[in-house]
Formats: C-alpha cells, structure tokens, sequence
C-alpha cells in the first residue's frame, strides 16, 4: 500500500521527498541479507517527517519528480542501490530496484507530462554529447 501511494502521489505532485545530511542522503541497510544500501525516499513531506526521528541530523529535502526519474534512479541503479518507498517512522517498507521503480512511474505519467519530460531529456542529451 505504502510503495503504491508513494508511486501514485509523486506523480500527482511532481515531487519526492527525502532527508539531507552533512554526509548525504538518508540511507537504510536492506532488510534482507544482501547488505544492498537503501536510499529512502517518501511521496509527502510529512511521511519523511515521521522518519525523521530516525535521522535526526538530516533536514527535509524536496526533488523534482524529473530529476528523480532521470538523474537520481539512473545513477542508483549504476551503483546497486536500491530505493525505499514511502518507509514508516520504523525504517520498513518497500526496497524498489531504481530501474523498475522508473518505469512504473513513467506507466502512469499522464501524456502530457510524458512527453514534456521527453523533451526535457532530450535536450539534456543533447548538450552533454
């Protein structure tokens, strides 16, 4: 329930939340035994609030629901971190490989939000080439 609502709300406002320490983004251990890092990540501000607690040293941190997409889950999956999904005030929940979290958001993306980040992304290529 949790993993839906964060996939479903980050599309409707266009923005994941997260906690931002002096040493970077707020990072859980797997709950299984591969020893894979988690970087949390909630679809409401007052979601990462109520785990905050956990991390009192990090602040409250907003990304663009573009930058998440095309920036942030690329590189995750580059280094075998997973994405923690609308995790509750006691660190559980779902544990998302980045690459199948982006493309179940894309699936919902309304056409035109689609597109406009296809653009975006584009554009973006083209001035790194």
């Amino acid at each position: 329930e949790n993993h839906d609502r964060f996939v479903s709300r980050v599309v409707a406002n266009g923005t994941v939340w997260g906690l931002k320490g002096e040493n970077g983004w707020a990072v859980a251990e797997a709950n299984d035994d591969s020893g894979a890092s988690v970087l949390l990540f909630w679809s409401d501000e007052a979601y990462a609030r109520r785990a905050q607690q956990e991390f009192p040293d990090h602040t409250l941190s907003a990304l663009g629901l573009f930058d998440f997409l095309y920036r942030w889950l690329p590189g995750m999956s580059e280094d075998g971190v997973l994405a923690g999904t609308n995790w509750t005030r006691d660190l559980v929940g779902v544990e998302a490989d980045p690459f199948d979290l982006r493309t179940e958001i894309e699936g919902i993306l309304p056409p035109e939000v689609a597109e406009e980040y296809r653009v975006r992304y584009a554009a973006a290529a083209g001035r790194k080439q």
